[in-house]
């Protein structure tokens, strides 16, 4: 609530200075040259979110304001607390030996969010967490963190917290991995292999980020599988090392090209990595192209009967013996 005020107050100022400089002016008194007394308000309000104070700390900040600079009684100030109590705030009192403080306790500045919008705002948040870029998720994290001190409903504090993926990793760090995989970096990193309980330094290839399963993890080629693969970005401890001028690793590129055929009222959506060579009536030719071989399996895949391998040959012959071995999952012996 302090970081609002302080904004509401930086907007009483602008706008008493600018209405100060209509009267220097214009020689006339507009409605920005207000009275004091609802910024001394706002002030005391803003002090006794923040921390408690005493009576003579309130004084002396008040009579020290730039903006102000003028001599505040106790009595004055009381005046300004009982305002205060009278419009819901509940201020109490801090004893710290023979010296009072006095703290807002609660206001009724608060956003009374109830469990039935908690559900709404948790549906919606899942509903485009599943479309949007890393970058959204760390401005969304501090959307959420500056509105979490006005909610009073604590169920739904501890929601937020715990939705998005990148809840409780180092913000350095995500920017860090972002702008590896946005120039394709081979990095080092200390990991934390949960399976294993070990700490291993890796190499990787940072080829992107990607949210899987509500987790944020960092994809690449890399030393440890001589694969493609995923790693938990909770689990990197630490870039150990950039390595610009000696990378170890080199990522393969795959090319696949397939034949799918269309359906009645069937509509293809290609992926970002694909593009359309040919289109007919009654089939398309697409060229698939990635450094993640798994991600080609899985969109072949995907397609089931509706779908064929045209290059290359040994990707093709692949394809047929897991086909080939699926089915004999399924013969009963």
């Amino acid at each position: 609530m302090g970081e609002y005020l302080a904004c509401q107050i930086d907007i009483f100022i602008d706008l008493r200075e600018i209405g100060m400089r209509n009267f220097l002016e214009t020689n006339t008194v507009t409605h920005n040259l207000m009275s004091f007394s609802g910024f001394k308000a706002m002030l005391i309000f803003s002090m006794l979110v923040q921390s408690p104070k005493t009576y003579e700390e309130l004084k002396r900040a008040l009579e020290n304001n730039e903006y102000l600079k003028e001599t505040v009684s106790i009595d004055t100030i009381r005046i300004y607390m009982n305002s205060l109590k009278k419009i819901g705030c509940n201020i109490k009192k801090n004893y710290e030996g023979r010296t009072v403080k006095y703290y807002i306790d609660s206001h009724p500045f608060e956003l009374k969010i109830t469990d039935k919008q908690v559900d709404s705002i948790i549906k919606v948040y899942n509903a485009i967490a599943k479309s949007i870029e890393i970058s959204d998720f760390l401005v969304l994290n501090d959307f959420f963190n500056k509105i979490l001190p006005y909610i009073s409903n604590e169920d739904l504090k501890l929601k937020l917290k715990n939705l998005s993926p990148i809840n409780n990793i180092n913000y350095n760090l995500i920017l860090e991995l972002m702008e590896y995989t946005e120039n394709n970096t081979e990095i080092t990193i200390l990991y934390n292999a949960k399976n294993s309980g070990k700490k291993k330094q890796i190499d990787i290839l940072a080829d992107k980020m990607n949210v899987i399963n509500g987790k944020l993890y960092l994809m690449g080629y890399n030393s440890e599988y001589q694969n493609y693969a995923e790693f938990l970005v909770s689990n990197i401890i630490k870039i150990v090392s950039v390595n610009l001028q000696s990378p170890k690793l080199t990522s393969p590129e795959y090319t696949v090209r397939y034949e799918y055929f269309k359906e009645d009222n069937s509509i293809f959506e290609p992926m970002e990595i694909e593009t359309i060579e040919e289109e007919t009536e009654s089939h398309i030719i697409v060229k698939i192209k990635t450094r993640n071989k798994f991600i080609i399996m899985q969109r072949i895949l995907s397609h089931s009967n509706k779908c064929k391998v045209i290059s290359p040959e040994n990707y093709k012959q692949e394809i047929i013996s897991i086909l080939k071995s699926m089915k004999e999952g399924y013969i009963e012996k």
